[in-house]
């Protein structure tokens, strides 16, 4: 083999290992990142989707539909119960819905510096509306962020005290990276490979009669024809055998080694098939 050629086989190999290892990363995280959305998830499913948690001192925004044109600031009743609750609701104003372009009110529900901890209900109804449009909300009052998060359905919050969803977000946007790079370490393999005149083996199936079916990708317009023999040579270069290509398809080859072949008998991890001669 020429020094170009002993300069691929080696460094082939470490690309390899890199395309793995950023794989597995990208694989890890974004695993993570379905386990913390799952977490979210159910978290979100055993309190109800009209939960809200409040520390004593702070507040949170909500909103609903409002139904009615032209609403005005009186148009929206809101009552916490039980009475004398340390809870008040500022009402922020109406909007246009960003998906459907209905009529939305939005607020914020404040708990009372020192409020006592327990949990209340708000309920949101539309002045005109039929009582069943009431829209209800259980408000759980905390007394500080420790107890908030010591009493949280979410692991995510328990342990780390960050939202699950923005958590599994941002984790996503992070194993993106890594799986970019595997993907790019791959298409320079292949690239590589093209260049050499080789493709890889992705699948191999022992027959009966002792022979070895090898699957590579290819073109049915390139490359040998059916019948032609190919060299098959492991991840070093070295040659293992000869295969007949067998049959081409349009993104596939599948070819047969013959039983005796490979002179260790074993099929090795890696291996590649000739195609044609090195490309400049």
């Amino acid at each position: 083999m020429s020094d170009s050629s002993n300069s691929f086989w080696q460094a082939l190999p470490a690309l390899k290992e890199r395309q793995r290892r950023t794989g597995l990363l990208a694989a890890l995280v974004l695993g993570l990142a379905v386990l913390v959305l799952v977490d979210g998830l159910q978290a979100l499913m055993r309190a109800g989707s009209y939960h809200l948690d409040i520390v004593a001192g702070q507040g949170t925004m909500l909103s609903g539909p409002i139904g009615i044109d032209k609403p005005r600031d009186s148009d929206l009743l809101v009552s916490v119960t039980p009475e004398g609750a340390p809870l008040s609701f500022r009402l922020d104003g109406f909007f246009a819905s960003y998906w459907f372009g209905n009529g939305m009110w939005r607020g914020e529900i404040v708990a009372e510096q020192g409020a006592t901890p327990g949990t209340y209900a708000l309920s949101v109804r539309v002045r005109g509306t039929p009582a069943s449009a009431t829209q209800r909300y259980e408000v759980t009052v905390w007394s500080d962020a420790a107890s908030l998060r010591q009493g949280a359905y979410s692991l995510t919050v328990s342990l780390l005290g960050f939202n699950p969803f923005w958590l599994s977000g941002i984790l996503a946007c992070i194993g993106v990276v890594p799986g970019l790079l595997s993907f790019l370490s791959g298409r320079r393999i292949v690239r590589l490979l093209w260049y050499a005149g080789f493709s890889e083996v992705f699948r191999t199936e022992a027959r009966k009669d002792g022979s070895l079916m090898l699957w590579c990708s290819g073109s049915k317009k390139e490359g040998p024809t059916e019948g032609a023999l190919c060299e098959v040579v492991d991840a070093g270069g070295q040659l293992l055998g000869r295969a007949r290509l067998e049959k081409k398809a349009a993104t596939c080859m599948e070819l047969r080694m013959a039983a005796g072949e490979l002179p260790d008998g074993e099929i090795p991890e890696s291996c590649y098939v000739r195609l044609s001669a090195p490309r400049n």
